[in-house]
C-alpha cells in the first residue's frame, strides 16, 4: 500500500468552508481571505491527495466522490477540534463555558427552557445555544458533535447514544370548551373514531407514538388537519376544528384559563419518557457535566416522575 498523504488542517478548514458555501468567493469572505488564496489552498490540497475534490464546471461547485469522502471526515475532524479547544478553555474557568443543547418541539418549548432558566440563575456566565429541531436532526447533530445533548421524547433505541430518562410526558386529549366532548367526564376509545382530529405532521414523534398506541387498541383516527408543531395544533383545537393530543406540559396555562379542556380517555394512558440523550463516550466539559446532573435534580423537584411504591407521581410544575 502507498503512503497516505498528510492533510493540512488549515487547508481542510478552507475546503470545509467552500463546501458549506458552494462558492470560493463567499467562503473567502467568511474566512477573511482573498478568493485567489482560497482557490490556491484547495488546489494544493487536491495536489497533495492526488485526486480532484471539486467539479468546477457549471453554475455551481459540485463534490467529486473523493470530495464527498473528505468532507464527511472534515466534519468530524473540525468539530472534534472545536470541542477540544472548548474543553481546554472551560477547564481554565469552570464557571464559564458554552452549552449547545437541543430538543424536539415538546421538550424545547415547554420543558427545557425551565431547566435552562434555573441553571442560568446558578451559572449566569454560561453561554447556552439552543436548537429546537426534529428528533432525527438532533440524532445527526449529536453524532457529529455539533450538539452536546438533547431532550427528546422516548424511546430512543440506538446503541450509539447514552440515554437518561428525565421525566414522564403525559399526552392528553384536548378540546375546545364548545366541543361536545367538553361536557363529558371521560371519552371512550370508540368515541374517537368518527370525530375530526388535529395532529402534528406525520414525522412528529408525538403523532407516531399516539397513532401506534391507538392502532394497538384497534382505533384509527380521522385526521382532518396536519400541522407543524404543538402550538399550531392547540390553535386549531381552540377554533373547534377537532380534538387534539398533546403533551400535558404544553397545555398547563390553557387548562387553568379553560381556553382548552383536557378530557381523560377511558382505559388508555398515553405516557412516555422524556430522555436526555448524548453521544456515547462523549467528553463532557465541566459546565456540561454540571448541567447534565442539574437536569435530573430539577426534574425530581419539578417534573412528573414514575410512581414508586406507596407514592403518587408528582404533578408537573411551573417552578424553577
Amino acid at each position: 500500500m502507498g503512503t497516505v498523504p498528510a492533510v493540512n488542517l488549515h487547508q481542510l478548514q478552507i475546503f470545509y468552508a467552500v463546501v458549506q458555501r458552494l462558492s470560493f468567493t463567499v467562503a473567502a469572505s467568511d474566512l477573511h481571505l482573498t478568493q485567489p488564496a482560497v482557490s490556491l489552498q484547495v488546489k494544493a490540497l487536491e495536489k497533495s491527495l492526488g485526486l480532484p475534490l471539486l467539479e468546477r464546471g457549471g453554475p455551481k461547485l459540485r463534490l467529486t466522490q473523493a470530495g464527498e469522502a473528505l468532507y464527511r471526515c472534515a466534519v468530524s475532524i473540525l468539530h472534534a477540534k472545536d470541542e477540544a479547544e472548548r474543553a481546554i478553555d472551560e477547564l481554565r474557568q469552570v464557571t464559564k463555558g458554552k452549552l449547545i443543547l437541543g430538543a424536539n418541539t415538546t421538550g424545547g418549548m415547554y420543558v427545557l427552557p425551565r431547566i435552562v432558566r434555573a441553571f442560568m440563575e446558578l451559572y449566569p456566565e454560561t453561554e447556552v445555544i439552543f436548537h429546537i429541531e426534529s428528533t432525527e436532526w438532533l440524532y445527526k447533530k449529536i453524532l457529529e458533535n455539533v450538539v452536546d445533548m438533547a431532550l427528546v421524547g422516548g424511546p430512543t433505541e440506538d446503541g450509539r447514544f447514552g440515554i437518561e430518562p428525565v421525566c414522564l410526558d403525559h399526552l392528553v386529549l384536548i378540546v375546545s370548551p364548545s366541543h361536545h366532548f367538553a361536557r363529558l367526564a371521560k371519552v371512550s376509545l370508540k368515541d374517537l373514531e368518527d370525530q375530526p382530529c388535529v395532529l402534528p405532521q406525520p414525522t412528529s414523534r408525538t403523532r407516531q407514538f399516539v397513532e401506534r398506541r391507538l392502532r394497538e387498541m384497534g382505533i384509527k383516527l380521522q385526521v382532518v388537519m396536519q400541522l407543524f408543531g404543538t402550538e399550531a395544533v392547540k390553535k386549531a383545537v381552540e377554533a373547534n376544528l377537532g380534538f387534539g393530543v398533546v403533551s400535558s406540559y404544553a397545555v398547563e396555562q390553557e387548562s387553568v384559563s379553560e381556553t382548552l379542556r383536557i378530557i381523560p380517555i377511558k382505559k388508555l394512558e398515553l405516557t412516555r419518557h422524556m430522555e436526555l440523550i448524548y453521544r456515547k463516550q462523549k467528553y463532557f466539559s465541566p459546565v456540561a457535566q454540571q448541567f447534565r446532573e442539574f437536569v435530573h435534580t430539577y426534574a425530581q423537584q419539578h417534573l412528573s416522575q414514575p410512581r414508586r411504591a406507596g407514592k403518587r407521581a408528582a404533578k408537573p410544575s411551573n417552578g424553577s
